[in-house]
């Protein structure tokens, strides 16, 4: 049996969910906790999980994405077989009638026909979780499935979101739903024979449908032969910049945040070489993220500054979250805010969003 697995990270179908954070980037390029971006726990779950080949469908805004991804040692995939191909859309085809993300296996198609693995492993990045899908894998291969789909089992008071339910009887899977008092989450990530979603992408495109999970296969579920495999771990979620601000605040918890990040695997990202945080006299920090290259000269409480941000002197952050390379100039105060990067807050300037709508700016705006 071929033991090799192919990896696909879709970033097609969710380009747009996280709004102002997108307008830029790929969502697997959104900033997470100072130092990491989306795409790096997709990228070391698959590099734990045996796969040596990864594609990366990049979207339209993939500059950051190559240039994260340039080294993908730093990522677990070492050796001369292993690769990360960041795939932008190809519109040289004249014949081509594919239509959204059937674009990019259509233009893509040689990283299918070329990779020697049975088995293909596709994931987005609205999930992430320090965890692997070796189990899964392996439960896949064994049960001789078409697709095994990988999904979470939540008890208790589950919270409303637009999160994918999964439909079961025994060990199959029977549909999906959005019913809110299903605790049996889909985490957008599915095992699929090769030569079976190669079925797939051909009858979509033949068809002329436009995404290849909901029209491929939810809507044609019972064509193929279907499980499910629970993953036990941290697990987060993403579909909103609410749910981005609230996850980045509950990992605020040390606990919570050595658990999530150094628990079973350590998340592998990008090395940077930022000098150490320069924490100046009468400077502060409490229970927050503070990333290399930070200088802080005023207060900062339950927030994530990410690299080579300076707050100045009297500054006081609040609860807000700071991308890369932003300046808040003496005196201002934040709080419930989103910095997007080379933002510049001037001196004695007051921005405050809330717990329930975080203020978002701009990425490269002054205020």
């Amino acid at each position: 049996m071929n033991n090799e697995l192919l990896g696909i990270i879709n970033l097609e179908p969710e380009q747009d969910y996280l709004d102002e954070l997108t307008y830029f980037r790929s969502s697997g390029s959104v900033p997470f906790m100072g130092r990491y971006r989306l795409i790096d726990f997709t990228l070391t779950n698959m590099a734990h999980s045996g796969v040596n080949v990864v594609g990366v469908f990049a979207g339209n805004k993939f500059r950051s994405l190559l240039d994260h991804l340039s080294r993908k040692e730093e990522f677990g995939f070492e050796g001369k077989h292993t690769r990360i191909f960041v795939l932008p859309p190809d519109w040289n085809d004249p014949s081509d009638i594919s239509q959204g993300d059937l674009k990019y296996f259509h233009n893509h198609a040689d990283l299918l026909r070329r990779s020697k693995a049975d088995h293909v492993i596709v994931s987005g990045t609205q999930f992430i979780s320090n965890d692997n899908y070796a189990q899964a894998v392996e439960s896949h291969r064994k049960s001789g499935r078409d697709i095994t789909f990988v999904g979470e089992e939540v008890s208790g008071d589950i919270p409303e979101s637009p999160v994918l339910r999964m439909i079961t009887e025994g060990e199959d899977l029977k549909g999906f739903t959005h019913d809110q008092s299903n605790g049996h989450l889909y985490t957008g990530v599915y095992i699929i024979k090769k030569s079976v979603l190669e079925n797939i992408v051909q009858f979509c495109i033949d068809n002329y449908k436009q995404n290849l999970f909901h029209h491929g296969i939810r809507e044609q579920l019972e064509n193929y032969d279907t499980g499910f495999h629970n993953i036990d771990g941290n697990t987060l979620y993403f579909y909103s910049v609410q749910s981005y601000f609230n996850n980045s605040m509950k990992l605020l918890d040390k606990a919570r945040y050595r658990d999530f990040f150094y628990g079973q695997k350590r998340v592998k990202t990008k090395i940077s070489t930022n000098p150490p945080t320069l924490y100046k006299n009468g400077s502060s920090a409490r229970q927050s993220v503070v990333a290399n290259g930070v200088t802080l000269e005023g207060s900062v409480e339950n927030s994530v500054l990410s690299r080579n941000v300076w707050v100045g002197k009297g500054a006081t952050v609040k609860n807000s979250i700071i991308f890369a390379n932003c300046c808040i100039e003496p005196g201002a105060h934040l709080e419930n805010v989103i910095l997007d990067k080379d933002v510049r807050i001037t001196e004695g300037r007051q921005l405050m969003g809330s717990e329930e709508k975080p203020y978002v700016v701009a990425k490269r705006s002054t205020i």
